[in-house]
Formats: C-alpha cells, sequence, structure tokens
C-alpha cells in the first residue's frame, strides 16, 4: 500500500502541522491584530517579522523602481507569512491585505530560537516553504499551459489588489481588448472567459470595470488542475 503524501498541497495549515505543544510555545507572546482590506501592513524596509493570516486573504508582491507590481502568492486562512524570515533569509517584498483579516502576529525572536530546537515546528516551516515552491510551480503552469479563462482570472485579480491599494475597491478598471493584449490572447475569446466568470459568481462586469466578487475563488479556478 503507498504511503500517504507528507503534505497536503491543497489544505495544509500551518498550526495544524505541529503537535499541541510545540503551538502553544509558538503563540506565547503573539498578538491579534486585525487589518482592512486594501491595508499594506508589511513592506521592504519594515523590520523582520512572521505572522500567521488567521481569517481573510492577502497577497505578497514585489514592486519596481517604477511602481510595477508582481504577484508572488495569495495566502489564505492558516498559512503562515514570514518564512523565509523566520530563516533569516531577505524579503524585499510586501503583503496586501485583499479582504478584512486577522493576523496572529508571532515573537519572530521566539520562533526563531524554537524552529531550531523542536522538530515538530521545523517540519512545519519546511513544508510551508514547500507549499511556497508548490505554487511558483503552478503559476509558472498558468502562464505556460493555462486556458484563457483561467489567465483572465489571475490578471483581473492581480489588476484589481494593485487598483485596490489606491482606490480601496477590489476592482479593475479595464477593457477587454486590454486583458487580451495582457495575456497574449484575442478580444472575442476573452469576451467568452468573462461571461464564464460572470456566471460562476467570481466577478461582475459594466462598462471598462470589473469588480472581483469571489478573489479565494478566482484564485483558485486560475490555479487548478495545473503541475
Amino acid at each position: 500500500m503507498a504511503a500517504p503524501p507528507v503534505l497536503n498541497f491543497s489544505s495544509t495549515h500551518f498550526l495544524e502541522c505541529m503537535p499541541p505543544t510545540s503551538r502553544e510555545e509558538i503563540l506565547v507572546n503573539s498578538t491579534k491584530i486585525r487589518y482592512a482590506a486594501g491595508t499594506i501592513p508589511f513592506q521592504p524596509g519594515d523590520p523582520d517579522r512572521a505572522d500567521i493570516l488567521e481569517t481573510g486573504f492577502a497577497r505578497i508582491y514585489l514592486s519596481s523602481s517604477e511602481g510595477r507590481q508582481a504577484t508572488i502568492r495569495y495566502v489564505h486562512a492558516g498559512e503562515l507569512m514570514g518564512g523565509l524570515l523566520v530563516m533569516g533569509a531577505p524579503f524585499d517584498g510586501s503583503v496586501q491585505i485583499v479582504v478584512n483579516s486577522t493576523v496572529i502576529h508571532l515573537d519572530l525572536r521566539a520562533v526563531r530560537r524554537r524552529v531550531v530546537a523542536d522538530p515538530a515546528l521545523g517540519k512545519a516551516v519546511a513544508g510551508d516553504l514547500a507549499l511556497r515552491y508548490s505554487h511558483a510551480v503552478r503559476t509558472i503552469g498558468l502562464h505556460a499551459f493555462g486556458s484563457v479563462m483561467q489567465r483572465v482570472a489571475f490578471d483581473l485579480l492581480e489588476r484589481a489588489s494593485r487598483s485596490q491599494v489606491s482606490t480601496g475597491l477590489l476592482e479593475a478598471e479595464v477593457s477587454q481588448q486590454e486583458i487580451a493584449d495582457g495575456i497574449g490572447s484575442a478580444r472575442q475569446v476573452v469576451t467568452r472567459g468573462l461571461a464564464e466568470l460572470r456566471s460562476r459568481g467570481l466577478v461582475a462586469t459594466t462598462h471598462r470595470r470589473v469588480r472581483i466578487l469571489d478573489p479565494v475563488g478566482l484564485e483558485a479556478l486560475a490555479l487548478s488542475n495545473l503541475v
């Protein structure tokens, strides 16, 4: 009989990977912080930190000197933010809260001490970093092999997230032709993809405006059935 997988990449939550004693140890001196949608709680130059997204949805992204942005990954409830920083690696990205969220802010120095002494915590951090790698692979797969609807879904979520930082609204002001140009497709094909996203209740559209109704569902669709 085949052994079960070490990680379930669809549902692994950081705290659930550890026994109760390990959870209690890393939650010592932790605090809960509530953030409104559109908040940027971490950006380059801020002190290192490690958090668990208790509820909500967030985006981790990089910014160029010209102001362009590239999404690294989206964060779901239960996932760790700051695994690289826990291990002492540099990270020059930012975190954006996409929907109203609650974050468990960990004592980073305590977590760094425990990750060396506690094999269960070390395994959980290693598992989190493996999940990040898996996400990166699927994102590459999306751009290489994803359907038009998947690429439209990812493009719209990223556009709306960038816009939210300045407008406070999870909306993309964009034409169908601009979407087509952005993903390298034809406008007529994008029109059909948008119609399907509307029928699934993921977005609502008006002239040159797409409102994101279900960001978690939109991201799940974009990255589904990829390598």
